[in-house]
Order: C-alpha cells, then structure tokens, then sequence
C-alpha cells in the first residue's frame, strides 16, 4: 500500500473590512445646459439602479453561498454515517457523488494520565461523535471530556476495492494529531503524547492519498490537547477520490489567496495615499484593517504565512492570530469613527483603545491555553463595536450622508457573517466559514459607493463650470448690482458720520452745559462764603437771607447729581419696578388731585379727563412713584412754556385692540421747534434753541422720563399740536386678564 502526503487547509477567516471612498476632481470642458441635465439624469439613474442593485447582489451573494455548502457538503444527498465505528461506503459512487465526510460515531479511547504524567490512570473504551470539540460531548457511556486531553479515534471504512489513489482531507485538529491507516503511521502534526510536557502543538491541516485496493480501511487518529482551548476534531473529515478532493484543495486554496491578495493590494494601496496625504487618516486607518485581516488568513487558513516563515512555531502563531484579531476589530471601528465622526463620537473611539490594549497585553503575558479560554472576551469586543459601527451608519443613512446606506447594507452583512462564524468557532452552530463572503460583500457595496462619488463628483465639476460660464456672460450686470450696493453702503456711512458728528457735537454741549450748570452756583456760593467770612454782610436778616440763597444752590447742585445718577441707573437697567395695578379713573384722580391746585394758581386752565369711549374698568400696571416723577416733569417742563391764560390737559383713552393705555399731556405755548423735535429725549440735550432761550435747565427730565415709560414696556413721543403748543404721547400696556381679576 502506498500513501502520499501533502500540506492543505481549510479556509478559515475572520475580516472587517471596508473601502476607503475618495474624492474626484479635475478639470472639465463643458459645451452647454444641454450636458448638464444630461449628467444630472445619469447620476439620478445611476443611484437609482445603486439601490436597487445593492439587493440583487446581496441575492446572488447569498445564493453563491448556498451553492458552495451544497456543492461541497453533498447537503442535497443520501450521506452515510458512521455507526459503532463502521461507515459503510460501499454504494457510495466516487466519480458521480463525489466526497462524503466521515460523520459519526467512531470508536473513542479516552486515556487520562496519572498524577506524575508519565503513565495512564484510567481508560475509557466508547465511542464519540464526529466532528465536535471534546469539551461538548459526551462519550456513548455518559462521561463528559474535558478540552485538555489524550483521546484515540478508530474509523472503519467499508468500500469496494479502487483501482485509482483515494485521498483523505483533514482540517485543523487541536492542537497535536497523528494518523495511521491500516496499522501505519501517515501522517503526524506536531508531537502526541499521553504527558502535556511531551506533548508539542501544531495545527495544519493536510491531505493524505492512499491505495483502496481491498474492501476496507482502518483509520486510526491519536489526538492530544493541553494548549488549546478546545480539543478534538472541530470539523468534519472528508475522504473522496484524488480528483474531487484535489479540486476541493484548490478551491479553498484559490479562494483564499484571492481574498489575500486583494486584501494586500488594497491595504497597500490606502498606505500610499495616506503617505501621499497624511491629513487623511482613515486611509491609515482602513490599510491597517485590510493588512491585519491579511495577516490573520495567512495564520490560520491555508496558513501561508507559517508555511513562509519556517521560524514561527504554534505558539507564536497563534499569538499573532489573536493580536491581528484585535487589531482588525480596532482598525475597522477607527476606520468609520473617522468617516462619520459626528454619529460615533471619539468616547468610543478611546474606549476602544483601552479594551484592544488589555486584550493585547493578555495575549503577550499570559499562557495560550488561558488566553483561547477568553475568546468571548475578544468575541465581545468585536461584536460590540461593529454593533456601534451599525448604529452609527443607521443615523448616517437617516441624515441622508453619502454613501451611508450603501455601506450599511454592506456592513451588516459583514456582521451577520461575523456572528456566524462566532457560533460556528465556539462550537455552537453547524455551519462553515462565511466571512470572506461577507467580506466580498462589503468590498462590492463600496466598489458601488467609489462609482457613485466619482459621478456625483463629475457632475458637481460639470454644474460648476456652467455657473462660471453663466458668471462671465453676467458680469456687468452683477458689477453694476455691486456697485449699487457699494454706493448705498456709502450712503449709510454717510448717514452715521452724521450721526456721530451730532453725537460728538451733544457730548461737547453737554459738557459745556454740565460745567456751566455747576460752576454758576459754585462762584456764587463761593461769594457768598467769602462776603461772610468778611462781615461783608453783617445785619442779621440779610445773612439769614444770604444763607437761604445758599441752601438754595445746594439744593440745585444736589437735584443736579441724582439726576445724572437716576439716568446712569435707568440706562444701564438696574431698576427694579414695583408694579401695581393701578385704576384709571383712580390714576385721573390723582394727576388732578396733585397738579389741579398749583396750575390754575397760575391763571392756566387745567383738566385731567378719561375719554368717554374709554373702558371705565380697565386697569394699568405701573411703578406709580417713577411714573409721577414722568408727569412731574412734562407737566412743570408745560407750566414753563404756557403763558398766563392758556390752558394744559391731559387726556387718557384705553385702545382695546392693542390692549394699551394713552396718555396725552397738551399744553397751548409757543410748541417745540421743528428741529428739535428728533432730539428732544437725547441725553442731556438742552432745549435752548426752543420756545425760550432762557428756560434753563440741564436737559435730563425728558431723558429720564423716556427711560421709566421704557422700562414699562411703553414708548413717549412728542408732536406738535396743529392748534398750537406740544403734546407729549404715552402708550402703555394694559393689565392682563389675571391682573384685571386679581
């Protein structure tokens, strides 16, 4: 009997994976309108057959898988399976059925070594099924395996005798096996021993070619585990002609060094354009993912790399599998937090950091054994993330950002296969190894997403180079729309040159008037003093009357201060009102009862009166005491400038569609002079160009007035009266409905 054999794999990934989208720009010659709206119907159709395209190749992705398990598990045909350690493949047909995995019950040895680890305590001679991981199954007598152990398999297989070679293909067997057909050792991956001490681990699968010329074969697999989490067969073990297991072989294999390269390339290729442009990080970002990917398909796999690298032995392979692992979860969240920033936010990101560093450190420090038991750990934090990359192109997809749905549909396909292959790794779901489609998938809705940025890109240099077409030929036209522009903000300039001028020019008046207003009774206060320091003034009545003159100064001097003081405090709004809700029948009352007597003492009619159209009930919220100092000042400022006879009246009306109070304080003088008119509630402006030169006065009551009607909420203007005089308007609001019942 003649054997050959040769190194293979079963195709075993694990990828997350995106493109990175770029941007376009160039230079574009555009003919006319026409080509635009041509451009824009072809991007519009172009998205439009991108949405409906991204679910038929989500179809025929899903139906080339389907395909695949079918073609090469045989799903849709009778499959033998072992019994008691017997699979009788005698009418299987080779040539027309194809492979046939040796699924089933094989006769289990169980050996468990003594306390020293050199001899064997105990033996137990049962069965078990295949495939599975030991620490999941229990032997036909009942006893349950432990993970880390020393286990024997023997298969026989029935068949009619073969003229041609037949080949048996196994996977990756934790962690050390050795096979024998027909009592002679073919095959052996790393040392099998009884002693974890002896035992050396080294996973790579293989494929043995044997003769078949009798009627049956008699498998033999010595398998032992002290370094792994799992122990045992995890996948099914298949056994065909040379032909079918070849093609299968290479399949895998193909399969997988295209996805490698491609992962390769690509990754290169973002690394040059990050080198290119380094404000661009997520191009960094996606090459590490695309590389670390890589790295993890050739450790496990095909196992290329270990085949490569001749010094890297189990251990080392597979603590470089766990940290390419973490490192691939870590590049793909980094990779779309810095595409959508604002749906991730960098929390995550540091978050992130964190975990893969203590996953990484574990990885460094502590044995393989303890390591591989915390794969749900590393599970977790892949799982997690990619859940919150999910979310986050959820809210990108509902803000309409480009590209968003493309790559959601895309990566939720990855994560479906990611939590697949999750089950299938910890031994809790039947099924084979989907990433890299899922990693084709994603590939393939970004291809979509690169095509249609570059069309929207082209149409957007298109659209532009018709705007500046359509600028050039309007350019007068705008130049002249500027130039108006141009000459009105100079007009408003203009204006407030003016305006400041005046400003300037009331500053300096006010200045003038505020020193001629304290310097006057200060000289004469001063002469005063300096006439009784004398004994100028020695007779007793007239120094009492000197003295009086002087109070009289000071006083003025005092009104003078509080009323700079009152406007700075108005001004600068640090009055607290104390409103009430005040009748106005109750508020005519007064005014008639605090100005009837004084002015008609000085031969002026007076009359305070509420117009009959006037709601009786109405109310009015004021400070009563500010708003008497208000009156006091129109009504005093109206005495002055009405001559004997003439009359002052004031005048109240409620305007119930604007729910307000006016009030109107007329006097029958000589009236305000047109120009002052605007400037009448400047600060500190001083009435002498009107009525009377000689009035007097520093020009704050009317200032002041105005801040108080102001911090009612109401407005005072002055007109003068066609008949004659002035007349000073105040609008205030009204009490509301609760006030009113209140």
């Amino acid at each position: 009997m003649t054997y050959y054999n040769e190194s293979v794999d079963e195709l075993s990934m694990h990828r997350y994976n995106d493109v990175r989208i770029l941007n376009a720009s160039g230079r574009f010659r555009v003919g006319g309108g026409e080509r635009i709206v041509e451009s824009r119907k072809a991007v519009k159709s172009l998205r439009y057959w991108f949405r409906r395209g991204s679910a038929i190749i989500a179809l025929l992705v899903l139906f080339a898988v389907a395909a695949g398990c079918k073609d090469a598990n045989g799903e849709n045909k009778p499959i033998p399976k072992a019994e008691q350690g017997v699979i009788d493949l005698r009418e299987w047909s080779w040539d027309e059925k194809g492979i046939v995995p040796l699924d089933g019950q094989w006769n289990f040895v169980w050996l468990t070594p003594s306390d020293d680890g050199n001899e064997i305590s105990n033996l137990e001679i049962s069965t078990l099924e295949v495939p599975g991981t030991w620490g999941k199954l229990r032997t036909g007598h009942g006893t349950q395996l432990d993970d880390q152990g020393y286990g024997i398999y023997r298969l026989t297989i029935l068949h009619q005798p073969q003229r041609d070679m037949m080949a048996i293909r196994l996977p990756n067997i934790s962690t050390a096996y050795e096979l024998s057909i027909d009592g002679k050792v073919v095959l052996s991956r790393g040392h099998v021993d009884v002693s974890d001490n002896k035992t050396v681990p080294y996973q790579m699968p293989a494929t043995v070619y044997f003769t078949a010329q009798n009627t049956q074969t008699e498998l033999k697999l010595t398998v032992a585990n002290y370094d792994h989490r799992f122990g045992g067969i995890r996948t099914a073990i298949v056994i065909g002609n040379t032909d079918h297991i070849q093609n299968l072989q290479i399949r895998n294999a193909a399969q997988e060094l295209i996805i490698l390269g491609c992962l390769i390339m690509i990754g290169f290729y973002h690394l040059g354009l990050y080198i290119l442009r380094r404000k661009e990080a997520a191009n960094m970002m996606f090459a590490m993912l695309c590389l670390f990917v890589g790295i993890r398909m050739g450790v496990i796999g095909e196992g290329f790399i270990v085949q490569w690298l001749k010094f890297l032995n189990w251990e080392m392979a597979i603590r470089l599998e766990y940290i390419a692992f973490v490192m691939s979860g870590w590049a793909g969240f980094a990779y779309f937090q810095s595409m959508y920033p604002r749906e991730i936010k960098r929390i995550w990101f540091k978050v992130s950091n964190g975990i893969a560093a203590l996953l990484i450190l574990c990885v460094l420090t502590v044995k393989p054994l303890l390591f591989t038991s915390w794969i749900l750990a590393f599970q977790l934090y892949i799982l997690l993330f990619s859940v919150r990359i999910l979310v986050g192109l959820v809210v990108s997809a509902h803000r309409k950002r480009e590209g968003a749905r493309l790559a959601l549909i895309g990566v939720a396909g990855l994560i479906l296969t990611i939590v697949n292959d999750m089950l299938f790794y910890n031994g809790w779901w039947r099924s084979i190894d989907l990433v890299p489609f899922g990693l084709l998938f994603l590939i393939v809705m970004n291809s979509f997403i690169i095509s249609l940025r570059f069309s929207l890109t082209y149409e957007k240099a298109e659209r532009m180079s018709a705007e500046l077409i359509e600028w050039n030929n309007s350019l007068e036209e705008r130049i002249a729309e500027r130039t108006d522009e141009l000459q009105r903000s100079y007009s408003t300039l203009a204006d407030a040159k003016s305006e400041l001028e005046r400003m300037e020019h009331s500053r300096a008046q006010l200045v003038s008037n505020i020193s001629h207003d304290l310097r006057t009774p200060i000289t004469l206060l001063q002469g005063y003093l300096e006439a009784l320091r004398d004994n100028v003034i020695s007779d007793p009545a007239q120094r009492d009357n000197t003295i009086g003159l002087m109070l009289t100064k000071v006083e003025g001097l005092n009104s003078l201060i509080q009323d700079l003081f009152d406007l700075s405090v108005l001004e600068a709004r640090k009055v607290e009102l104390s409103l009430e809700d005040i009748p106005l029948t109750g508020w005519k009352e007064r005014l008639t009862e605090q100005y009837s007597l004084e002015i008609q003492g000085k031969g002026i009619v007076f009359d305070c009166m509420l117009t009959s159209d006037s709601d009786p009930c109405a109310t009015v919220a004021i400070d009563i005491r500010r708003m008497d100092r208000v009156f006091a000042n129109l009504i005093y400022n109206a005495i002055r400038y009405t001559p004997e006879g003439g009359s002052i009246m004031i005048t109240i009306n409620t305007q119930p569609k604007d729910r307000t109070v006016e009030v109107l304080v007329a006097d029958s003088g000589a009236g305000i002079e047109p120009d002052d008119l605007p400037y009448l509630f400047d600060r500190f402006y001083k009435k002498d160009k009107s009525r009377h030169s000689s009035s007097g006065g520093s020009g704050l009551g009317l200032s002041i007035a105005k801040e108080i009607v102001e911090l009612h909420n109401g407005q005072i203007s002055v007109y003068n009266s066609p008949e004659g005089g002035s007349v000073f308007r105040i609008i205030l609001p009204a009490s509301n409905e609760k006030r009113k019942s209140s």
